[in-house]
């Protein structure tokens, strides 16, 4: 074996360093990252060539191919977000990634800085959180799907503790309702109130333009009772159902707790039963005219529509003339006090309800021509049967909604257990009266009728 002399080991180690210098651009092993990298020198030197970036022997991992690549990436342009003025920042990529970014996205730069809402990783700059730089498997080089990204930072466990989930939500699609950059709208909402769930929810868009909107639907949108992420029922109301109207209507709710009698479904907060939470083409946003709502329970009185004389508010179907929807301290939640017995001694304020309408003359003028056609001759027969100390009520004579026979006059009432008929015959200047309790009796304006006692 011959001897290695000092010359061939001299001529060996300058060839060594030459072909280390030549290759220091970019033939380095492709486990050497910026982290070996201190200076802007550094950088200079490591990118000293001819070469790509993206080699067999260099940073082997971006050679694959991602489904969405970044064009910078793709087309080898790595200067456009690494640069030597970066050094010592790891990678040379400025801290504040978001005028690096702005360089070639400037349309969503422009819409970040007119907004009035930030994301937090975008107001700090901080792109590369949520965006791989170079590529991804996924839209926009997103790093995760949108509820994965989301969670990192966000809480997301409460988002998913109701029995309900909102479809968007149990899709991961965050991106459907929040802007992931900025937006003028509170919680980055894309869109003002209820404009964003009518996008989906297509059958809320003829509704929002009928007469009369729910003030919340208009002033906040939905989210004011509906929770946009989860909720106990398959509506995820914020509340529960017979609570919700009155988180807002405290007023109403006090209301009903001081009547002594309360329509039942609004003492159940069934709201919903009369009123449409969202629109209507009627006031009070009701869901359809008075009349048929009350029928839709109380169906046996339907049949006052089909009656030949009914009283006005029957006429006009507006019950809640006489009734409270709501609740009263009178019986059969009247509005006003209205005597329920066959006899009752007249005194001043027992018929306001009637007198709301009807004028209260009609009970305390004894002799007229003019107040009343229920008089034989000039007396007053409405103050001869009210007022006096065992006064007939309204509702003796009359059917208070409505009857088959003129002037709403009764074909029956009830007197204890008994019930008695009652046939009345109008004529063209008064009128007789056959109950089954006593003798017929008989009136004329015009010329006055002797009844028999």
């Amino acid at each position: 074996m011959s001897r290695i002399s000092s010359a061939d080991i001299y001529r060996t180690i300058i060839l060594l360093v030459i072909i280390l210098v030549s290759c220091r651009g970019n033939v380095v092993s492709a486990a050497t990252d910026s982290e070996g990298l201190k200076t802007e020198k550094d950088f200079i030197i490591h990118t000293r060539g001819e070469k790509g970036c993206v080699t067999q022997q260099c940073h082997v991992q971006f050679l694959k191919r991602e489904e969405f690549p970044h064009e910078p990436a793709s087309s080898g342009a790595c200067d456009a977000c690494h640069n030597a003025g970066a050094y010592p920042a790891r990678f040379g990529i400025v801290a504040d990634q978001g005028p690096v970014c702005a360089g070639c996205h400037q349309n969503l730069d422009k819409e970040i800085k007119d907004s009035s809402f930030v994301h937090g990783p975008v107001r700090n700059g901080d792109c590369t959180a949520c965006h791989n730089p170079h590529g991804s498997g996924r839209q926009h080089f997103l790093r995760e799907t949108y509820s994965n990204l989301c969670s990192t930072c966000h809480n997301l466990k409460r988002q998913f503790s109701g029995d309900s989930v909102h479809q968007p939500v149990k899709d991961g699609n965050c991106g459907l309702c929040h802007d992931p950059h900025a937006s003028n709208y509170a919680s980055r909402l894309t869109d003002v109130g209820a404009n964003l769930c009518v996008i989906c929810h297509e059958e809320m868009v003829e509704g929002m333009t009928m007469d009369f909107i729910h003030a919340p639907l208009v002033k906040s949108g939905c989210s004011d009772c509906h929770d946009a992420h989860s909720g106990d029922s398959s509506l995820r109301l914020k509340t529960a159902a017979d609570k919700i109207c009155f988180s807002c209507h405290e007023e109403k709710k006090n209301e009903i707790s001081q009547y002594a009698r309360k329509h039942e479904p609004a003492e159940k907060g069934r709201c919903v039963s009369c009123h449409s939470p969202h629109f209507s083409q009627r006031k009070y946003l009701l869901l359809d005219k008075v009349d048929t709502l009350c029928f839709t329970c109380h169906k046996e009185n339907s049949s006052w529509k089909k009656r030949r004389f009914q009283h006005g508010p029957v006429v006009q179907g507006n019950c809640s003339a006489c009734h409270n929807p709501h609740g009263s301290d009178n019986p059969y939640i009247l509005r006003l006090a209205f005597p329920h017995a066959f006899y009752s001694a007249y005194e001043k304020g027992e018929y306001d309800l009637c007198f709301n309408c009807h004028k209260e003359a009609l009970v305390t003028t004894a002799k007229t021509a003019t107040i009343t056609n229920f008089r034989n001759g000039d007396t007053n027969l409405h103050m001869l049967h009210v007022n006096q100390k065992k006064g007939r009520t309204c509702r003796a004579c009359h059917d208070v909604h409505a009857s088959d026979q003129e002037d709403h006059i009764r074909t029956e009432f009830e007197f204890g257990s008994a019930t008695i008929p009652v046939e009345y015959i109008k004529t063209e200047t008064g009128g007789r009266c056959v109950p089954g309790c006593h003798s017929e009796r008989g009136y004329d304006r015009v010329k006055m009728v002797e009844n028999r006692k």
